[in-house]
């Protein structure tokens, strides 16, 4: 297993020699020394997967540059020759994610394990993209569902839509798909399981997503660990081009699972105050997980101009930009969940269904795909054109 890349930021020469002896055989520590403003980008070019910080009494300077690293997505380690309260204090304020002493080298080995992070390069396998609700009720299922029909739709992706709500998710009713294979199923089988065999296996729907879900075999559910999730994803993304997971509630062992294997993690939020309040608890804890900005993608649904909870006050109380905006049209959400259908067939040229589009095209990083449209006879009774903005 690759060793993950540590930086070792303002440490004496005695203290770089006991270090590099404690950690030789979990990390490779590279030394630093440039000014605390360049020390994000350069975890960055580095790929380093954490960054350890001397402190004590006499380097207050060091808690901003703690603060830099955590702000900007970075995991830090701090160690010190004592466990003095009021250092803990102010490091854990700054974002520090472990204290450790100096002299307590099983602790500081411990403690690289479990925060360092090995940062691989692309590697050519599909993306995982999580919808993760800020609150109950913002509409997680619908993007989730409506986005993995339009990325298939386009006829380039392979997709598969994975619902981690074990016991009551809504994937299967929303895609009119009746429950098969199970997560469980394809977690015990993973070692013998093909392409050709995963292909008939999976739930279909008729826009060619694959659907994986538990809830039809709900007495299995207990069985399904965080390491299962954790050993699922990598198989799923080396038969599929795109992966949605729908369902993470929550900061369980699944949830942190699925969130730890996903490339992108969309928290998708609401104008009101009870998700405001959720995102920004849920940004500061993302950060203290060392996820990178370009991991979070902010989400607005149902979105209306009248209010004052703008997408700008949004990101200025988040320090995140809201990197998408959905309208609000409830009618064509609704009739689209009632017929088991995907917006794309219900409401093909519905200004909600091409912000839907356009969330595919973001997450996709690439230009805009032309999506197959069904006939105008087709059209007027898939739905009604539901007109900008909506409600």
């Amino acid at each position: 297993m690759k060793k993950p890349n540590v930086l070792l930021l303002g440490a004496t020469d005695a203290q770089e020699v006991d270090l590099r002896e404690a950690l030789k055989d979990v990390a490779s520590l590279s030394r630093l020394d440039i000014a605390a403003e360049l020390v994000p980008e350069e975890m960055r070019r580095l790929r380093a997967g954490a960054a350890i910080v001397p402190i004590n009494p006499q380097t207050p300077q060091r808690f901003g540059l703690i603060y830099n690293i955590t702000a900007s997505g970075g995991v830090v380690i701090v160690v010190s020759p004592t466990k003095d309260p009021e250092l803990i204090l102010r490091a854990m304020r700054a974002g520090a994610r472990e204290f450790v002493l100096e002299s307590d080298h099983e602790e500081l080995r411990m403690a690289v394990r479990s925060q360092a992070r090995a940062v691989e390069q692309s590697d050519g396998l599909g993306t995982v993209i999580t919808c993760f609700g800020a609150k109950g009720g913002v509409g997680s299922t619908t993007i989730a569902t409506n986005l993995a029909g339009v990325m298939a739709k386009t006829g380039h992706h392979r997709v598969c839509l994975l619902d981690l709500n074990l016991h009551l998710g809504d994937v299967l009713s929303f895609m009119d798909v009746a429950g098969g294979y199970s997560i469980s199923d394809v977690v015990a089988n993973m070692a013998r399981l093909d392409r050709e065999l995963l292909d008939a296996s999976m739930s279909k729907h008729s826009s060619g997503v694959a659907v994986l879900a538990q809830s039809g075999k709900m007495e299995e559910a207990d069985q399904i660990k965080g390491a299962d999730v954790a050993a699922l994803l990598p198989f799923l993304r080396k038969h599929y081009d795109k992966i949605i997971i729908d369902g993470v509630r929550g900061f369980d062992e699944i949830s942190l699972a699925a969130l730890d294997g996903s490339q992108f993690l969309m928290m998708i939020m609401t104008q009101d105050v009870p998700a405001v309040r959720n995102g920004q608890r849920c940004i500061e804890l993302f950060t203290r997980l060392g996820y990178d900005d370009t991991k979070i993608k902010l989400v607005l649904n149902r979105f209306q101009k009248a209010s004052k909870i703008n997408p700008e006050v949004i990101a200025e109380t988040l320090k995140q930009p809201v990197a998408h905006v959905i309208c609000n049209d409830f009618v064509s959400v609704i009739d689209s969940i009632n017929r088991g259908m995907l917006l794309v067939d219900v409401a093909p040229r519905a200004r909600l269904t091409q912000d839907i589009e356009g969330l595919a095209t973001l997450l996709a990083g690439e230009r805009k795909e032309r999506i197959r449209r069904p006939s105008l006879l087709g059209s007027l009774f898939g739905g009604k054109k539901v007109a900008d903005g909506a409600a």
